[in-house]
């Protein structure tokens, strides 16, 4: 076996036909005979050494001769680096196969076990574009290619300085930290479907996040409530006195059902259907206040629905209809900078203010964990506070502190004590 030189005149190739190997036809893109004979007796010894992967890999042009020659020569070990990268798959058919698993019944998230919500593969499918936009080759690039230090280049690149623009949802333009933690998410997602699924091993990087702004927390005061119930339309305050007085979410409303509203034990039940609800947590029953009964009751014998029909059917099941709405009402109650989710908001800072324990309100808002209510712990008044510190003295001590608990006491019925 000996290189002859290609059509050009200029360099060699190697045309080799084995019986029982695919043929071989490569170019050695070196004009020095010597090289290229060097380079054909490389790829014999590694027909010697039964290496048909390495071959295999040449025949498919998914490596160079030059490279595999230089690495055998040079340091054989890293042949296996040079293996494991050529044979890594494509990023692109890899991402869309992953994508349509997400969307599929087989689908199931390894944190809760539940179907993929649409919006969380379309959140998958927004970041992996933001990817593509960055690699190098896109979509053509491979699996080996997520390393660490692309995902360093790509928080360079996408992450945009404090004070900068609202984020956008294009591929190529900087984002917010929230937006930057949810790609790095999509990216372990992928990596965690590659293990679990695929049974595919993969070197995961460290996945770097950034620290993210504290949560946005609006709430309406009650003379607030009351400048937006006057200027609320009849036929829609009892839907948004729902998510005031209730603390549900929004698509909770939006997704009840007559079997739902259960007026003779005043509850209403929030559970997975046709709509699916945030998390297993999110299936509870709430209290119908009695400031909304008689309302609701009309609402019913008005709406007449079925057990497995809409409560607010029509224009309320349109979130643009529900924020057209609500931003009316607020312009005309000279309520600034509210939106509908606020009215969650505001019963739950209003439920801490009036003393509602802690795992009581994450039971009525539906929370999966402790943390996410604690965001209104600091809303809490003093008195009650001191209450606790009282309570805890009295057993500490074995002597109750009247004077403590008469001060709580009194705060509690909004009086002042002198």
């Amino acid at each position: 076996m000996r290189p002859t030189r290609r059509k050009d005149g200029r360099t060699y190739e190697l045309d080799v036909r084995w019986r029982g190997y695919a043929r071989l036809r490569l170019a050695c893109c070196t004009t020095n005979k010597a090289r290229a004979g060097a380079m054909a007796r490389t790829v014999v010894s590694l027909r010697d050494a039964g290496r048909r992967d390495l071959l295999g890999l040449l025949a498919d042009h998914r490596l160079t001769l030059a490279e595999v020659h230089d690495a055998y020569t040079r340091d054989p070990a890293t042949l296996e680096q040079m293996k494991a990268k050529a044979e890594s798959p494509h990023l692109g058919a890899l991402v869309d196969e992953w994508l349509g698993w997400c969307r599929s019944p087989a689908g199931l998230s390894p944190r809760n076990k539940r179907p993929y919500m649409p919006k969380t593969v379309r959140r998958y499918a927004v970041s992996w574009e933001g990817f593509f936009a960055v690699l190098p080759k896109a979509r053509d690039a491979r699996l080996s290619d997520i390393t660490r230090g692309f995902v360093l280049d790509y928080r360079r690149v996408r992450v945009r300085a404090r004070g900068g623009r609202k984020r956008q949802e294009v591929p190529n333009r900087p984002v917010s930290a929230a937006t930057f933690n949810r790609d790095i998410a999509a990216l372990g997602a992928l990596f965690t479907w590659l293990e679990d699924v695929k049974g595919v091993r993969v070197e995961r990087p460290k996945l770097p996040h950034e620290q993210e702004p504290r949560g946005r927390e609006r709430w309406l005061a009650v003379n607030e409530l009351s400048a937006f119930q006057q200027e609320c339309p009849a036929e829609w305050w009892l839907f948004f006195a729902l998510l005031f007085f209730t603390g549900a979410r929004l698509g909770e409303v939006q997704g009840l059902r007559g079997a739902d509203v259960l007026l003779s034990v005043r509850r209403i039940t929030i559970h997975e259907g046709e709509r699916r609800v945030k998390s297993s947590a999110a299936v509870r029953d709430l209290p119908i206040p009695q400031a909304l009964m008689d309302a609701l009751a009309s609402h019913l014998v008005r709406v007449g629905p079925e057990p497995a029909d809409l409560v607010f059917p029509a224009e309320f099941q349109s979130y643009k209809a529900v924020r057209r709405m609500w931003d009316a009402t607020c312009k005309q109650a000279k309520i600034a900078g509210a939106t509908p989710h606020d009215a969650r908001h505001t019963f739950a800072v209003h439920a801490m203010m009036a003393g509602v324990p802690l795992p009581r309100l994450q039971k009525l808002l539906g929370h999966s964990t402790p943390i996410m209510s604690l965001r209104y712990m600091r809303h809490a008044p003093e008195a009650f506070l001191d209450e606790d510190a009282a309570a805890v003295a009295s057993h500490l001590s074995g002597v109750i502190d009247h004077e403590a608990a008469a001060r709580a006491a009194a705060a509690r019925r909004g009086l002042k004590v002198v």
